[in-house]
């Protein structure tokens, strides 16, 4: 009888779990790679990109600048985003506080160009992905075949 029951829970709770992991903000599409440039002279420019794999490839990662979501990577995407001069955190919107998934500290100088780089991390009850700092060059490379997006 508890079987029973159990087994009746289980079909309605595994589709919450699974799609509570998949939640994140819309985007669309705006092109594709053409340079690495900051858009505004008093600020620095962030670039964040997500390579395009087959591992993972359904879910979608929402990405905050100093606690605020200022995009999201499907996969194979990147976007950028004007930074203010000083300290700035780069994260995932996922579980950071409780380890599932970490970020980047990086200090801001005007005009100056930072890149990072979104790895997935597999984990069985939440999805997970870090997010750090990688060279220009790395960036430039690895950037040129993705996706640009902007939030909608």
């Amino acid at each position: 009888m508890i079987l029973k029951k159990l087994k009746k829970l289980s079909l309605p709770v595994g589709a919450i779990v699974v799609t509570g992991c998949t939640i994140s903000t819309p985007v669309v599409t705006t092109g594709s790679f053409e340079s690495l440039n900051a858009t505004d002279a008093n600020k620095g420019e962030i670039y964040v990109y997500r390579d395009k794999a087959f591992a993972g490839s359904a879910n979608q990662y929402d990405v905050m600048l100093n606690g605020q979501i200022v995009g999201s990577l499907p996969n194979g995407s990147f976007f950028n985003v004007a930074a203010s001069p000083g300290e700035n955190k780069v994260e995932p919107r996922t579980l950071t506080e409780f380890n599932f998934g970490k970020g980047s500290t990086v200090f801001v100088k005007e005009g100056e160009i930072y890149c990072f780089k979104l790895t997935l991390n597999f984990c069985m009850q939440c999805k997970s992905a870090d997010i750090t700092e990688v060279d220009t060059e790395q960036c430039k490379s690895e950037i040129q075949s993705l996706k640009k997006v902007k939030l909608k």
